[in-house]
């Protein structure tokens, strides 16, 4: 809410040119009643506006507008807002929100592209190597590759999901557990270990799997199927071997996996707020681990020197997935919205709004991917010289000067086609 405290908003209908919109509930009237989106991170810094067809709603802060995507409740995309000078408002056919700058040009946001919402869950997630995705599509689980655009076909099987860092092999939890082989959606292995396993991680090499079954962590021989040893009292949802499979994160302990070591990490110490991990991701190097926390921050831990490196907080939504990428300068961070982070300087460098499963980085770190809200696997460029390359052609070629000075007035004109 502003500070301040205000009662209530007013933004254009049809009917009279205004409805109210109750900041401090953060609700909004729809036509049978009042639509509950949940927390809104950060104060109002104006009208909130929905599409001509009520599929989105658009929600000005401070220096960023966030659309909502009404039926998922969820964000579906962020744009920065350039010295804004007046409300947002939706062209007649939803594809363009549009505002007036403070230099008194008119700015177009392209939210064409936002995707619809569906029906269906969404439980899905990435090879380590970005390339393959397998997502949960009723009560099978679908296999595609990214690179090549096309569907490997499906598996019968429901669960959390990990594969091994290439793509080769496929967890699914479960009771009993099922390891998958991707190209050909063939089962390699089934392991029954005595209950229903809700958490389940591969090694790098799909040589080994860590199950989570209550309190209880097991390591299995994969090609085997028989249970390596038993860690009582280590069993978290939350699970990640280090890259080169020497080491697994479980929660806030660490697993020497060849001397059955369990090492307890006093997160609590590092942070005030809530330290309960939600997600867990090794860097490529494998000397940081990155801990999703369920207050919605994401805090770096140095494994070889056994302290926190840093702290990033990214808003309350406790964080759903972390992604370093291939050369380890960048996090991607899911939570209520995706967004991207300098290892080093810990300072956000990029969003990609709102996606229902993901992210993953591409092999070559320069396109992040993940599982739309309507299902589909899509990618946005985040390595600066391809996002040029996509603008110039969605633009059929460079700005004019005058259209630079018109739409871009605060900088320079450059040519960047």
């Amino acid at each position: 809410m502003r500070p301040g405290g205000v009662d209530g908003f007013k933004s254009p209908s049809p009917e009279n040119g205004a409805e109210v919109f109750r900041a401090e509930e953060r609700r909004a009237p729809t036509e049978t009643g009042a639509l509950t989106l949940g927390t809104v991170d950060g104060a109002l810094d104006g009208p909130p506006v929905f599409s001509p067809d009520g599929r989105l709603l658009a929600l000005p802060g401070a220096g960023e507008v966030r659309v909502w995507n009404v039926a998922e409740r969820r964000v579906s995309g962020s744009y920065p807002l350039k010295a804004p000078g007046y409300g947002l408002a939706f062209s007649g056919d939803g594809r363009t929100l549009r505002y007036l700058s403070g230099t008194g040009s008119v700015v177009s946001l392209d939210v064409a592209g936002l995707p619809a919402p569906s029906d269906a869950g969404h439980t899905a997630t990435f090879s380590g190597n970005g390339r393959f995705a397998a997502k949960e599509v009723g009560d099978t689980i679908e296999l595609t590759d990214t690179v090549a655009g096309r569907s490997l076909g499906r598996i019968a099987a429901a669960g959390d999901l990990s594969f091994d860092v290439g793509g080769r092999l496929l967890a699914v939890a479960g009771d009993p557990v099922t390891v998958w082989e991707v190209a050909g959606a063939r089962q390699v292995t089934s392991i029954d270990a005595g209950g229903d396993v809700l958490a389940v991680a591969l090694s790098p090499d799909g040589g080994t799997l860590a199950t989570a079954r209550g309190n209880t962590l097991e390591t299995w021989d994969v090609r085997e199927g028989r249970r390596i040893k038993v860690y009582e009292g280590a069993g978290d949802l939350a699970l990640a071997f280090s890259p080169d499979g020497s080491t697994l994160a479980a929660g806030a302990n660490l697993l020497d996996l060849r001397t059955g070591r369990i090492t307890p990490l006093d997160l609590a110490a590092a942070e005030s707020a809530r330290t309960t991990p939600t997600a867990l991701a090794f860097s490529p190097d494998g000397r940081t681990l990155a801990f999703g926390l369920d207050g919605g921050r994401v805090l770096l831990w140095d494994v070889h020197e056994r302290e926190p490196r840093g702290t990033i907080g990214t808003g309350t939504t406790p964080v759903d997935e972390l992604r370093f990428s291939p050369k380890g300068d960048l996090l991607a961070i899911d939570a209520a919205r995706t967004s991207l982070w300098d290892v080093r300087t810990l300072r956000e460098v990029g969003e990609v709004g709102s996606w229902a499963a993901g992210p993953a980085f591409s092999q070559d770190g320069r396109r992040l991917r993940g599982v739309a809200l309507d299902g589909t696997v899509r990618e946005t460029p985040v390595d600066p010289a391809l996002t040029a390359q996509e603008v110039c052609a969605r633009a059929d070629g460079p700005l004019s000067r005058t259209e630079w000075s018109r739409l871009i007035p605060e900088s320079g004109y450059r040519d960047v086609c």
